[in-house]
């Protein structure tokens, strides 16, 4: 197939290389204005690298692409479709993925014809420099339609899992995103002020916030529809702290980097539901705090 990925990041990166590895034809939209970029790609546990080159920022590509996938931060999500959308044909399946939740309004009022689909993966990559990446952690994927038109495309969850195992289809896609958002709001924000790896969270010091930060999500989680107790999210957010106790989170690559975070589409998501649901979140909009007086004090 003819993939554009938009977005050349960790996540980006990763997808990029293990589709190619499938054979598929993968373009890259981003905002290098570089017309060809070379990927050495690391799989997981694996000494050697595949190195692949890519064409860039090609119209014709892009007309001509069969997925458009989407992996910028959520907050550049809008930005990204707007670029596209001048060559984009109405027909082509588009899939977003990004930490957090909260652009499907906007994704769909800008692609009112496309199949819009969205996915929520547990893989984990580093970027090494603009032109490595190492894939550090395997998770599950889910994707899932937010349109009718998306629903006809339940086949790209089988094009997924063959590049990155495991993916599968997800009839409400909504149910993982906050299964996802609950682990997020709880190690995303303490591992970046804290500047740790994921594995210290699980220091008997941080129980106590970590329960804090989950019983608060599972009560908005109940109000918007997917009840779920919070020893649940707990006893998942520990599991994902032992399994990728080696690894740094986006969150905190970000403020060690002195770059904006995607703490408004995960923290700020759930906080501004509990609103909507007149519940309070007081461990949440702490962190939430915390990060934003960090990202304003850069430099």
């Amino acid at each position: 197939m003819n993939i554009t990925v938009v977005g050349a990041g960790a996540i980006g990166s990763l997808w990029a290389g293990a589709l190619a590895r499938q054979g598929h034809t993968i373009h890259l939209w981003r905002r290098q204005t570089a017309s060809v970029s070379t990927l050495h790609w690391q799989g997981l546990d694996a000494p050697d690298t595949d190195t692949f080159t890519f064409h860039c920022n090609q119209v014709d590509l892009l007309s001509r692409s069969d997925i458009v996938l989407i992996t910028v931060k959520a907050f550049q999500v809008s930005e990204a479709v707007r670029s596209i959308t001048p060559w984009l044909c109405t027909s082509t399946p588009v899939i977003v993925m990004h930490n957090g939740m909260g652009t499907e309004n906007e994704v769909l009022q800008l692609l009112p014809d496309n199949p819009v689909l969205y996915a929520t993966t547990s893989q984990a990559a580093l970027r090494a420099d603009n032109h490595s990446v190492r894939h550090t952690g395997s998770g599950p994927t889910y994707l899932g339609a937010v349109n009718t038109a998306g629903e006809l495309w339940h086949a790209l969850a089988g094009v997924l899992n063959t590049a990155l195992a495991p993916c599968q289809w997800h009839e409400d896609i909504h149910y993982p995103q906050w299964q996802k958002l609950a682990v997020n709001c709880a190690i995303n924000p303490l591992t970046a002020i804290h500047q740790c790896r994921n594995g210290y969270l699980a220091e008997p010091d941080f129980t106590a916030e970590l329960t804090a930060v989950c019983r608060e999500v599972a009560a908005v989680m109940a109000a918007a529809g997917y009840p779920t107790r919070s020893e649940e999210l707990v006893q998942r957010t520990m599991t994902v702290i032992r399994a990728t106790a080696a690894n740094y989170s986006s969150m905190q690559q970000d403020v060690a980097n002195q770059r904006p975070t995607e703490i408004d589409a995960i923290t700020g998501f759930l906080i501004e539901q509990a609103h909507h649901f007149q519940l309070a979140t007081p461990a949440n909009f702490a962190l939430w705090q915390q990060i934003k007086h960090l990202e304003q004090n850069y430099g």
